[in-house]
């Protein structure tokens, strides 16, 4: 196992808080690793240097002063910090583009004749592809009596089949 999982585990191995396995894969790492052993070493002093000291008493001053120290109400604050994200900064360039657009369009006093410009293209666009599906269905009626005549041909000469060397 890796030094730094050990090294994580070290303080709940001195204080016991491991279940047996865990327990048991620290123990067969210390025996291998000195750096490791070292380290438990260290904590152990600090650990017996923290027992040491003495426990301090709060006088009763200091308690009814801290008691006293009123909590603060906090204020109702809108954080728009999240909007200067990089990673958003794209999203609100395009929001920014389309409502100028459409803010151009909605105020517009002349919004009629862009409907009927938007119109006219759209089903110019409609019309080209119209006749393109009736070009496409004429080019596939043409093509079915080749139909069989291309089977053969592909079943007899294929030429994604390697010829035997």
């Amino acid at each position: 196992m890796k030094c730094e999982h050990i090294e994580e585990l070290l303080s709940p191995y001195l204080e016991n808080e491991l279940s047996q396995e865990q327990k048991q894969t620290v123990a067969a790492h210390l025996k291998a690793c000195s750096s490791c052993r070292e380290l438990l070493s260290l904590l152990q002093e600090v650990s017996a240097s923290l027992t040491a000291f003495p426990e301090v008493e709060i006088s009763g001053e200091l308690q009814n002063r801290l008691q006293a120290v009123p909590d603060k109400k906090k204020r109702f604050r809108l954080n728009l910090d999240f909007l200067i994200r990089p990673s958003l900064q794209p999203i609100l360039a395009a929001a920014t583009v389309l409502l100028t657009v459409v803010s151009f369009y909605a105020f517009n006093p002349n919004r009629g004749d862009i409907n009927k410009a938007v119109e006219r293209q759209f089903h110019t666009g409609y019309q080209k592809i119209e006749k393109l599906y009736v070009r496409a269905e004429s080019f596939t009626n043409s093509l079915s009596g080749q139909k069989e005549i291309l089977i053969d041909t592909i079943k007899t000469k294929n030429p994604l089949k390697r010829e035997k060397e």
